[in-house]
């Protein structure tokens, strides 16, 4: 049954429902704001623990594909296998060997290659202007 028009689930809801193939379905709502609330509290300790704008966007990047990435005081842990410490750069990474450790230098490449990218943007337009003058 649908809600009347305004009438919405407020964040906590507890839903269930049944799709088409009979599935029952249970507690996404709770599921979401238990997500959204744990994401705001590591937010809000690296603020107070005084952690870089860098080192809080590079949690949050990684957080997006490997969910198993805390804080331990200004230091990264990711998959209890990898340490990323400040100044949150490639050659701070330490771990063994593996797929986390690949991952998380991945991600430095990629965003070193984003950069790259950005400032080729950027300047594109000026050497169009300089070559038309």
């Amino acid at each position: 049954m649908a809600a009347p028009p305004g009438e919405y689930f407020s964040v906590g809801s507890q839903v269930s429902c049944r799709t088409c193939q009979e599935q029952r379905l249970q507690g996404e709502l709770a599921s979401k704001a238990r997500t959204e609330k744990e994401e705001k509290l590591s937010q809000a300790y690296a603020i107070s623990a005084g952690v870089s704008l860098e080192g809080q966007q590079l949690f949050q990047t990684i957080h997006k594909t490997i969910k198993d990435c805390k804080w331990q005081e200004k230091n990264i842990v990711v998959m209890e296998e990898v340490v990323i410490t400040p100044p949150y750069q490639v050659e701070n990474c330490k771990g063994k060997e593996g797929s986390a450790l690949s991952h998380v230098e991945k991600h430095f490449r990629d965003v070193e290659s984003q950069k790259i990218l950005q400032r080729s943007q950027a300047q594109q337009p000026q050497k169009e202007a300089a070559l038309s003058s």
